[in-house]
């Protein structure tokens, strides 16, 4: 909330990647009360619902219902929400050569350092000067494997972009402003 109060009364053109059930879309719509926002997400869920529902019968049907509670939990503001069922990588591309800007975006997509990456980077030019770039679970460690959890791949967008942004907020969530 504190790194976006000095916006909250902006028309501010907001990116998720990684709705799920729409909590996080909902804190945006109702924060920020003139935003519209633009949902990437597969509704198919990651590597570790993926595997919990392989292997249990109740989580495979929680998995086959997260859509339909994202569309129940943010019916009330249809009209301010673009939902873009889709993997990340398609879909920023397409918004990309649709020249789409945002003036925050939200990362909260696929947990595995590759993932976190490639969506800080496809996200990155679509990103207005002065925006907000927030990666969620930089401090997120489920995986066994370093490769399949999403510092790493933050750190090494990060690396890649340097000179190119302020960096505002470091600590489980990284927000950083485009200059």
């Amino acid at each position: 909330m504190k790194l976006l109060d000095s916006r909250r009364k902006r028309a501010l053109r907001v990116l998720e990647i990684g709705s799920w059930e729409g909590r996080s879309a909902l804190f945006f719509l109702n924060y920020l009360p003139r935003a519209s926002l633009t949902c990437i997400d597969t509704f198919a869920g990651g590597q570790e619902h993926q595997e919990a529902a392989a292997r249990n019968a109740a989580e495979a049907r929680f998995l086959r219902s997260v859509e339909g509670r994202f569309d129940r939990n943010t019916m009330a503001f249809r009209k301010r929400i673009e939902k873009i069922k889709a993997p990340s990588t398609a879909a920023l591309a397409e918004l990309g050569i649709r020249n789409r800007r945002f003036d925050l975006a939200y990362v909260d997509g696929g947990h595995r350092a590759v993932e976190a990456y490639a969506d800080g980077a496809l996200t990155w030019p679509l990103m207005a000067r002065g925006g907000l770039l927030l990666f969620d679970d930089y401090e997120w460690k489920e995986m066994p494997k370093p490769l399949d959890n999403p510092g790493s791949g933050i750190d090494a967008f990060l690396k890649s972009i340097a000179g190119q942004y302020r960096l505002v907020h470091k600590s489980y969530q990284v927000a950083i402003e485009k200059l």
